[in-house]
């Protein structure tokens, strides 16, 4: 089980890190007081949607340390919202 607590430890401490950057890129873009921005799609790309990746994270850890069935699926899920950081840099950073 530790496996799965380092894991899911170093999951949601980045996409935490990634979540509070979000928040300040769009306070500070809303503080220009610039007419259109921040957008809608922005704020979900770069609140809501690392807020769900850390939520499910947290949720997944919970059920994998309560129930021992639901490890495996919980450490999958884990895994890809890991794995699905680098392609979600990719964009945040403006491209390749």
């Amino acid at each position: 089980m530790k496996g799965t607590h380092i894991l899911a430890l170093i999951t949601a401490t980045l996409w935490a890190l990634i979540l509070v950057m979000g928040f300040s890129g769009i306070e500070s873009v809303r503080s220009q007081h610039v007419p259109g921005f921040p957008s809608a799609g922005q704020i979900r790309y770069y609140v809501y949607f690392p807020a769900a990746l850390f939520a499910l994270v947290i949720v997944m850890w919970a059920l994998a340390a309560r129930w021992r069935q639901l490890k495996a699926p919980a450490l999958a899920l884990v895994a890809l919202a890991l794995l699905v950081l680098p392609g979600y840099l990719v964009f945040y950073t403006g491209g390749m």
